[in-house]
């Protein structure tokens, strides 16, 4: 790996007169291998310079730190280790992208982003099915890990799980895919991801914004920089003359539009009032929805079989991307009528019982308003919150709860290190005539027991998660097993 280029353009900074070139690039000391360069990153939780020992003791010939904190690495390092090469960089994250472009540096040719609040993970799965149908060996990368249609690829370990890996984890699941001739990636861009620069190298051909609202305060701590954080992925990280794919109906729509505009991106607009793809019509059915758009002026029709207007813009999303790297539109409709949920998402567990992984205000409102038009009786909601996450939507949801169900028990979701108690106290400031049931087993199972016939029931929160956390421990449970369960009973 030949580092003289981003030394030429003052990316790495040598702090020592001797750069030797590396044989594998790691952000994490523990899988540093004999000829590897680390790259030391101050984190909120862990702090990558105090592990620099470790990484020399393994065997790194060189490190990247931020400069001063380099320049005192270096100065405490180089008597002991005289053959290492020691660099500062005015930007350590954007750095670490820059190098994992470098050291792996194939990346299939139709990738697509995915940002927003909502629906990532739907839209990329999507993305991924349509393709697939189209006949294009694809895959999707976020909180469900890296899946692969059609090829038996397994997920690099570490992959499982994570919404946007780090670059060096990045780049590798690029340069493999690229490798098996996998040309097709769709994948969940976070703002943790975005405001790390994680994605920062990545060549994509287009990127989709989904909806915005409040989220992730604890980490971006206002509205503003949250959304700062989603707009890089326009502002900065795309190329000109790639696709920005936009929803109409959000209140960000034409701030986003100019944005795009400026930087000469292409754009494909989808929603009510879609250029591209226009939504005329939705009709809610049993279970199923019938869809009517108009795709570059001309009409289509289709069963989708989601409930929920929300699935109608997810789709919408997913078929602008399609369009964006050169799928035909009519066999992209027709691989709509097929396409499958993800697990946790409006999950039917049982008949009137879903499973949703709504844990911020706006979309536990969209799940109790869709579930709401299939209710024949009364509309039951279990839910709770995450400890050691945002604490000012507690109160929000609660009143979300209270307003739009008829029956709401507030349980435990995943506390972590905070007072189950406290959370649930917090939630039930805004609904007081909620019941209060700590076991999230128990919750569920007198939800279900008090059921009457046309009630419907949404347990929200957990979603795909198989597991609780409470305090260190991580223990089994899993919201559609419990219901089944339950219901079998």
């Amino acid at each position: 790996m030949d580092l003289t280029a981003l030394i030429k353009e003052g990316i790495l900074i040598p702090l020592e007169s001797e750069v030797h070139n590396p044989t594998s690039l790691s952000i994490n000391s523990q899988t540093v291998e004999r000829g590897a360069l680390f790259i030391a990153i101050p984190g909120s939780q862990h702090d990558g310079t105090a592990f620099i020992d470790e990484a020399l003791r393994r065997g790194a010939v060189g490190i990247v730190a931020p400069l001063g904190v380099g320049e005192k690495i270096a100065s405490h390092f180089k008597e002991q280790y005289p053959a290492v090469s020691f660099f500062g960089t005015p930007d350590v994250r954007k750095a670490a992208s820059l190098l994992a472009s470098i050291f792996y540096p194939l990346q299939p040719d139709n990738i697509v982003a995915v940002t927003g609040t909502s629906g990532k993970t739907l839209v990329v799965s999507f993305i991924r099915q349509i393709w697939h149908h189209l006949g294009f060996p694809a895959a999707s990368l976020g909180t469900l890990g890296l899946i692969v249609e059609g090829r038996p690829l397994p997920p690099p370990t570490g992959t499982e799980g994570i919404n946007t890996p780090n670059p060096v984890r990045l780049h590798q699941i690029l340069q493999n895919l690229k490798e098996q001739q996998i040309n097709h990636l769709a994948f969940e861009a976070s703002s943790h991801g975005l405001h790390q620069h994680r994605l920062d190298s990545v060549r994509l051909k287009a990127a989709i914004f989904t909806n915005f609202s409040s989220e992730h305060l604890d980490y971006h701590h206002t509205l503003d920089a949250y959304f700062e954080a989603k707009v890089r992925l326009f502002q900065e990280i795309m190329i000109h003359e790639s696709f920005a794919i936009l929803n109409t109906d959000i209140a960000e729509y034409e701030q986003l539009l100019a944005l795009c505009q400026k930087r000469r991106l292409k754009t494909i607009t989808f929603g009510k009032a879609g250029e591209m793809i226009r939504l005329i019509s939705d009709i809610p059915k049993d279970g199923c929805q019938d869809v009517f758009l108009s795709i570059e002026g001309k009409s289509y029709n289709f069963t989708l079989p989601f409930v929920g207007q929300f699935q109608v813009y997810n789709v919408m999303a997913a078929l602008g991307a399609v369009i964006a790297c050169g799928g035909g539109v009519t066999r992209a409709i027709d691989a709509c009528v097929n396409l499958k949920g993800v697990p946790g998402r409006l999950e039917q567990a049982a008949p009137g019982i879903y499973v949703d992984y709504s844990h911020k205000p706006d979309a536990l409102s969209l799940a109790l308003k869709t579930l709401r038009h299939h209710t024949k009786g009364k509309l039951c909601v279990v839910f709770g919150c995450g400890g050691n996450r945002d604490a000012s939507k507690r109160p929000m949801m609660g009143e979300v709860a209270a307003k739009l169900a008829d029956k709401v028990i507030i349980t435990d979701d995943n506390p972590r290190f905070e007072n189950p108690a406290d959370i649930r106290k917090q939630i039930l400031a805004k609904c007081p005539g909620a019941s209060e049931i700590p076991s999230r087993h128990e919750a569920i199972a007198k939800a279900i027991e008090e059921r009457q016939p046309g009630d419907v029931i949404l347990i929200a929160g957990k979603g795909h998660e198989t597991y609780q956390l409470v305090g260190d421990q991580v223990l089994p449970f899993n919201d559609v097993e419990e219901v089944q369960k339950c219901v079998r009973i």
